[in-house]
C-alpha cells in the first residue's frame, strides 16, 4: 500500500535524463545473472511482451543518481519470436513474404521494435527513459535497459476497493501524467493503454511517470511548412537523427484494432456498428442527445443512456484523455466507472462495451481518503471541491472525442492548478518545446523541472 512521504524524506534530485540518446548493441555476453555490463537482479513486473527485472550495471557512476542505490536500472527481455509468430508465418502466403523480405507488422519483433523505436524518441521527465537495447542476431531475446523506477506502480484501492489517495496526491499523480501525455502528443505518439499499473513513482516518489509502451501508436506530427520534401531528403534525416522514427512501422490501420485495457478503453476504440458490420470511420459524427432509459435490477439510481453513433468516429489522441479520465476516477473512487458482471470468474467484455458506448457513469457520494462530498453525478453549481471534481470528469469522460477535453484545457483547470503558487509561470515552463529547442538544449527538462519543483510545494 502506498505510504505518504515526508518532505524531508529525500534529498530533492533532479530528474533522470541521460544526456546522449538511447544506445543500441549488437553483441551479447551473457550468463545467468549478467547481459554485458548489466548485472540482473530479482524479477519486478512482466509486461505484454516480456519480463522485467531490476538490474545495476558495473561501473557505479553509470546513469545514476544517487550511488546508494544498489539497482539503477530495469532491463525487459522479450522473446523475438512467440508461438502466434510461427503459426501466422504458416498461413500467411509465402510469396507475399518473400518480397519484402521483412516479418509481417503484427509479429512479436515488430512489436518489440515499434516499442523500442517510440522510446528512443521519449525525452520528458514524466516519461520513463530507454539507456540501451542488446539485439545480438544469435541470441534469442532483445534486451532493453531502461531507467528504474523504484517508488513502484500507483496504488489506488484498498481490498475493499475504496480508495487510499488524499485529493492531493490524486491531483499530482493527474498532473505529472497529464504532463507526460501532452509531450507525447505533441511528438506525434498516443500511448493507447494509460492506467494507474502503467504509471510508476520515482524514488522519492515526488513525481511519476508513464511507462509501457507496448501497444502505443506514432503519426508524424503535421510539419510547420507546406513545402514537401523528397524521399531521399526523408530517409537521410531517420538514419542521421536519433530521434527520428520510421512511420512505415505504425501503419493507420493500427488504430483501429481495439489494444489496451478493456476498462480504461475509449468508446471509439470499443464502437461496434448498431448495423452489425463494420463501417469506416468519419469526421462528422453526430451523437443523440442523451435519454433515459430503464434501469437494470441490480442498479440504484437512474441510469442516462447515449445511443451509440452509427459510424464509427475517428481514433485520434483523445482516446488518452479517456483513459486519463478513467484513471483519475479510479484513484478517486477505488473502482472503474464501468463494470460488467463476470461469469465464471470473467467478465463479459461485450456488456463493458456495451456501457462504455451507451451508459453514463455514477459518481460516489465521496472522494478521496478525505471522503470529500462530491455531491452525486450532477452536483449543484457551487465553490465546493466535489463540483469541480466531477465537472472536470464529465469533461475527461465525453461519449463524443470532438467533446471531450484536450490536455492543454485540462492542465490549465482550476482544480489541476490548485495548489502550484505561480500557474502562470507553471504553465510555461511547462509548455513542450519544439523539436529544434530540445536538441539543441540536452538538459533542458532537467533545468525546467527543478524550476516546476519550486512551484509545487511539499511531496505526496
Amino acid at each position: 500500500m502506498y505510504q505518504q512521504q515526508n518532505d524531508n524524506s529525500f534529498p530533492e534530485l533532479p530528474p533522470f535524463d541521460p544526456e546522449e540518446p538511447a544506445r543500441t548493441t549488437h553483441t551479447l555476453s551473457s550468463s545467468r545473472r549478467r547481459l554485458n555490463q548489466y548485472i540482473r537482479g530479482e524479477k519486478i513486473g512482466k509486461g505484454k511482451h516480456g519480463e522485467v527485472y531490476a538490474c545495476r550495471t558495473e561501473d557505479a557512476n553509470a546513469y545514476t543518481m544517487a550511488s546508494q542505490i544498489f539497482f539503477y536500472h530495469a532491463v525487459k527481455a522479450v522473446l523475438k519470436f512467440q508461438a502466434h509468430d510461427k503459426m501466422k508465418l504458416l498461413r500467411r502466403n509465402y510469396q507475399q513474404q518473400s518480397q519484402n523480405g521483412r516479418l509481417p507488422l503484427n509479429s512479436t519483433v515488430n512489436s518489440i521494435r515499434k516499442e523500442i523505436a517510440i522510446m528512443k524518441k521519449c525525452r520528458h521527465g514524466n516519461v520513463v527513459r530507454l539507456i540501451e537495447v542488446i539485439d545480438d542476431p544469435q541470441d534469442e531475446k532483445i534486451y532493453m535497459i531502461m531507467e528504474l523506477l523504484p517508488g513502484g506502480e500507483v496504488q489506488w484501492k484498498n481490498a475493499a476497493n475504496q480508495p487510499i489517495l488524499m485529493l492531493r496526491q490524486v491531483r499530482r499523480i493527474l498532473r505529472d501524467t497529464i504532463l507526460g501525455l501532452e509531450y507525447l502528443h505533441q511528438e506525434g505518439i498516443i500511448h493507447r493503454d494509460i492506467k494507474p499499473a502503467n504509471i510508476l513513482y520515482t524514488r522519492d516518489r515526488r513525481s511519476v511517470k508513464i511507462i509501457d509502451f507496448g501497444v502505443a501508436h506514432y503519426t508524424p506530427p503535421s510539419p510547420k511548412s507546406k513545402q514537401a520534401k523528397g524521399k531521399q531528403v526523408e530517409q537521410q534525416n531517420l538514419r542521421s537523427d536519433p530521434y527520428s522514427i520510421d512511420p512505415s512501422l505504425f501503419p493507420k490501420s493500427d488504430l483501429r484494432k481495439r489494444v489496451g485495457t478493456p476498462s480504461f478503453l475509449a468508446p471509439e476504440v470499443v464502437w461496434v456498428s448498431p448495423d452489425g458490420p463494420d463501417v469506416s470511420p468519419s469526421p462528422s459524427v453526430d451523437y443523440l442527445s442523451p435519454s433515459l432509459t430503464n434501469v437494470s435490477p441490480d442498479q440504484t439510481s437512474t441510469t442516462f443512456s447515449t445511443p451509440a453513433p452509427r459510424q464509427r468516429p475517428p481514433i485520434t489522441k483523445a482516446i488518452d484523455v479517456w483513459s486519463l479520465g478513467v484513471t483519475f476516477y479510479c484513484l478517486l473512487f477505488g473502482h472503474t466507472p464501468f463494470s460488467a458482471p463476470t461469469e465464471n470468474g470473467q467478465s463479459s467484455e461485450f456488456v463493458l462495451y456495451n456501457k462504455v458506448l451507451s451508459t453514463d457513469w455514477n459518481a460516489d457520494d465521496f472522494m478521496g481518503t478525505e471522503r470529500v462530498p462530491t455531491g452525486g453525478r450532477h452536483p449543484p453549481v457551487s465553490d465546493a471541491e466535489g463540483y469541480a471534481v466531477i465537472q472536470l470528469l464529465d469533461h475527461m469522460l465525453q461519449k463524443n472525442p470532438k467533446h471531450r477535453i484536450d490536455l492543454p484545457e485540462l492542465k490549465a483547470h482550476p482544480w489541476v492548478l490548485r495548489d502550484i503558487d505561480n500557474p502562470r509561470e507553471w504553465l510555461q515552463l511547462t509548455s513542450p518545446s519544439d523539436d529544434n529547442q530540445t536538441k539543441s538544449n540536452p538538459n533542458w527538462v532537467k533545468n525546467a523541472s527543478k524550476k516546476i519543483l519550486k512551484l509545487i510545494p511539499g511531496t505526496r
